[in-house]
């Protein structure tokens, strides 16, 4: 009983620290995509809140920058 606990015990911190590592990921992704926002023109910002504001308003920026065609 002890080792199944031992083992359960393993799993949950495992499973803690792989939440925090994709924190961090999607923290610096976040950070690159509204760099390449600021660098955009009027026309792709404008672009990128109208998906915003609609039915793709879930999508990361980074989606919504690609499919507004915006530069790298």
């Amino acid at each position: 009983m002890k080792s199944l606990f031992k083992w359960i015990a393993i799993i949950f911190i495992g499973l803690i620290v792989l939440g925090i590592i994709a924190t961090i990921q999607e923290k610096s992704d976040d950070k690159e995509a509204l760099e390449r926002l600021n660098k955009q023109t009027q026309s792709i910002k404008n672009c990128v809140e109208t998906l915003g504001n609609g039915v793709y308003k879930d999508q990361s920026l980074s989606w919504k920058l690609d499919n507004c065609n915006a530069s790298k």
